[in-house]
């Protein structure tokens, strides 16, 4: 069975896909929101969700929007500072995802968008669209994309991240590859000229680097091995993006994430947790200051209900990108020219619209995997 593609396009072109296995960091958000919060709400029913007659009749009770036996979720990373020279600047969504949840297979499919993807109805990138035009605007452009409704959605903030750790006093993260990133962002310093004026500051020109501005960068150090992270050591973990030692591209930095993301499941899914009412209300707490949803608590409740049914370990992952084979991802490129664009560095899709990527993502959710 497949979506009535709701942006039609004149040709799809059909492709055998295969799973490319990178879960993005946003997942970690997914599980805040729905498990974190609903523990809390629904602490008192706990116990009943651990039996199997309990979970069955729950879930076939559930009242979720759903369109051909799933439901898509839209999970938003916002990048938007609470201090220094970014307060009040547009907020841009640093990470999109969405999360397609089965309701008859029990599957879950991750798809992954990158933030560089232009989108001509604004002339911008997809990750500037919430700004421009809010919610609404964003979850119609996802759509255009994908060709899938897109019946709820979540953005966070990033304190949400580091705040929950905090309340879980810290995960226990194995560091693969040892590495070192002398350019690691110090939030609220972002524009600050480190005693330049402003005649040094314009000789620099185009040629500005982050040489120039040492004093907004701090040197961050992994170790390779087993060690245990608070919220800002995982955070900046999970979001460096100038490693040397081969951990300075987007994959490298997905695999990373993705590490964290097991360590906060595991921690979340422990008896340490859900037997303590103190970290479940530290959860719910943080998932109450950082996250702007349409999933209400009845929903949450349903959300809930349907999760006891998921095999959170078995989740397939798609990751658009300019660097794989059409068969693995790979369905966009970055054009050389980039005067349309503003010079901004921007990914286009390869068929110049998008059929290729609705064939793809439709492959995902109801072909073969």
């Amino acid at each position: 069975m497949n979506y009535t593609d709701i942006y039609k396009q004149k040709s799809i072109l059909r492709k055998e896909v295969n799973n490319k296995g990178l879960v993005k960091f946003i997942l970690l958000l997914v599980v805040l929101c729905v498990i974190g919060a609903s523990l809390y709400v629904f602490r008192g029913r706990i116990k009943q969700t651990f039996n199997p007659i309990s979970i069955v009749s729950n879930v076939a009770a559930a009242n979720l929007k759903e369109t051909d036996g799933r439901i898509n979720i839209l999970v938003l990373g916002s990048d938007k500072r609470d201090v220094g020279a970014e307060q009040g600047r547009a907020t841009l969504t640093d990470t999109i995802l969405v999360a397609s949840i089965g309701t008859t297979e029990n599957d879950v499919v991750l798809i992954s968008l990158p933030r560089d993807l232009w989108v001509s109805d604004y002339q911008t990138k997809i990750n500037a669209v919430y700004a421009y035009k809010g919610i609404d605007g964003l979850k119609e452009q996802i759509e255009k994309v994908m060709g899938i409704p897109i019946h709820y959605h979540i953005l966070v903030t990033f304190n949400l991240f580091e705040q929950a750790i905090e309340v879980l006093n810290g995960i226990e993260v194995n560091v693969e590859n040892a590495f070192v990133d002398n350019f690691y962002p110090i939030e609220g310093k972002e524009n600050d000229t480190c005693g330049k004026n402003e005649e040094e500051i314009k000789k620099l020109g185009d040629k500005i680097s982050e040489y120039d501005f040492p004093c907004r960068f701090e040197r961050v150090e992994f170790k390779s091995g087993l060690q245990k992270m608070d919220g800002k050591t995982a955070l900046k973990y999970a979001r460096s993006r100038h490693g040397d030692n081969d951990e300075n591209t987007d994959f490298a930095r997905a695999k990373r994430q993705q590490k964290v993301i097991s360590a906060i499941k595991d921690k979340i899914f422990s008896l340490e947790t859900v037997l303590s009412p103190a970290k479940i209300k530290g959860l719910y707490d943080a998932y109450a200051q950082n996250v702007d949803t349409n999933i209400d608590f009845q929903t949450l409740e349903n959300f809930y209900m349907l999760s006891q049914k998921l095999d959170l370990s078995k989740i397939e992952s798609i990751v658009l990108d300019d660097r794989s084979d059409a068969n693995s991802g790979g369905l966009l490129y970055h054009p050389v020219d980039s005067t349309l664009y503003g010079g901004a560095y921007v990914l286009i899709p390869q068929t110049g619209d998008f059929s290729q990527i609705h064939a793809y993502v439709q492959k995902y959710l109801f072909g073969d995997k």
